[in-house]
């Protein structure tokens, strides 16, 4: 990118300007020199054969951050505008590079194949954007759509991102908005909502998004709402330091009324005595509710299914269950846990399987809800799982063997459980 008062800024795939937006990036214009062809007039010197030194397609000039050591207070406010609107600018040309590469790839399938279902070109489009942006499947699959739906439908939204007059974030909640619009009112509105996107932080600008296109169009509302009902759904996202976000996508009625029982019940609780947070409590008596165990517990994590293993193929006798830990989780857990740090002898981390490593003594208060074990041999210089349980049950052990070694499923990106994954062939069963 260079300075070029004389140039119109790159606003993306012939996509219309809405007015009233001025930024800085209207002093800069990106260089598209792929199809530069050479002067007639110059002749190839005789001596010398031709040579194409037409550059590939990518980015050209360069932008400098000056005096980048240096920025006052007064000037860091500024700064930080013009950086927001060229990180946009940036996002929107890597929707529009997206685009292309899934409209490249659709052709080269029907070329190939046919007339095939566009999912199959999305989700090829989605594992080369996963593999290059280091994404999962499923939000490499979300960013292929949205950028689709920024070039070809909502054109004037991805001409404002590309002049960085907006951010990502406001043009996700437009492409939101707008989809639940009948199509002949749906380019105004999105006018409309380009105009109240400016000045406004995101959670401000989709609220009163929201607001005006219930009052617009309020007939919409039971139609959008028995569609969302059938993406309610339980998921489950790992966090750091052996904790997960466990999330439920309810109905809003549902959703407030579970949270405020779980409020009312930790108030109670706080009124008595308990010196938990109210944080604290509402989570303990979710997980009490929903694992069958005593009221208010305590806030340990314990499975009564649970298949132990040790570097020694040896799975030791549990010890009698503790009374802090709780009871009623009828489901497998697999965890990976040393001999040696299971007996207390050592506090290396134990492998929580489909999540990864978990304290010494998470694994230890696990062992002592098991029900069942299941002895695992692996080598102790590359950790390599060798074999699981009873060798003869060759079908069931090969599956175990597999969820042991793997944790998750093995496409590029994906972090699902192998519980919740099929074991299929590298090399096709056929």
């Amino acid at each position: 990118m260079r300075p070029d008062s004389s140039t119109e800024s790159d606003s993306g795939p012939d996509c219309p300007l809405v007015s009233g937006f001025a930024t800085f990036l209207d002093n800069f214009t990106v260089t598209d020199t792929t199809n530069t062809a050479p002067d007639p007039a110059e002749e190839t010197p005789p001596a010398q054969a031709p040579t194409d030194t037409t550059p590939g397609p990518g980015l050209r000039g360069s932008l400098e951050f000056v005096q980048a050591d240096s920025v006052s207070a007064a000037d860091a406010v500024p700064i930080l505008r013009q950086l927001a609107a060229l990180v946009s600018w940036a996002q929107a040309q890597q929707a529009l590079v997206i685009h292309r590469m899934e409209t490249d790839l659709r052709r080269e399938i029907e070329e190939n194949l046919g007339t095939v279902d566009g999912s199959v070109a999305l989700s090829a489009a989605a594992a080369e954007v996963g593999s290059a942006l280091n994404l999962p499947h499923m939000s490499a699959m979300a960013l292929v759509s949205e950028s689709d739906t920024l070039c070809t439908v909502n054109r004037s939204t991805h001409a404002q991102l590309s002049r960085g007059a907006i951010s990502y974030r406001h043009a996700q909640r437009i492409m939101d908005e707008v989809r639940a619009v009948p199509s002949p009112e749906a380019p105004i509105f999105e006018d409309e909502l380009l105009q109240l996107a400016e000045g406004r932080t995101c959670a401000q600008f989709t609220a009163k998004a929201r607001r005006l296109r219930e009052s617009r169009w309020p007939e919409t509302i039971n139609i959008r709402h028995r569609q969302a009902l059938e993406l309610r759904r339980v998921s489950l996202d790992p966090k750091p330091d052996g904790m997960v976000e466990l999330c439920a996508l309810v109905t809003a009625e549902k959703g407030q009324a579970i949270f405020n029982s779980l409020t009312a019940s930790a108030r109670t609780a706080r009124s008595a005595g308990d010196q938990r947070t109210l944080d604290q409590l509402r989570t303990d008596t979710l997980t009490a509710l929903l694992l069958e165990v005593p009221p208010f517990a305590g806030s340990s994590h314990a499975s009564s299914f649970i298949s132990c293993s040790s570097e020694t193929a040896a799975a030791a006798v549990p010890s009698p269950p503790q009374a802090e830990d709780p009871r009623g989780i009828r489901t497998e857990v697999m965890v990976l846990i040393d001999a040696e740090t299971l007996l207390g002898a050592e506090d290396k981390p134990a492998e929580l399987n489909g999540y990864g490593p978990i304290a010494a003594d998470a694994g230890r208060r696990l062992a002592r809800q098991a029900l069942h074990w299941t002895g695992i041999l692996r080598d102790n210089s590359s950790g390599e799982v060798l074999a699981v349980g009873r060798r003869r049950k060759v079908p069931a052990g090969l599956k175990r063997w597999l969820q042991a070694r793997d944790g998750t499923c093995r496409f590029p990106g994906c972090r699902v459980s192998t519980f919740r994954t099929e074991i299929d062939h590298t090399v096709p069963w056929g």
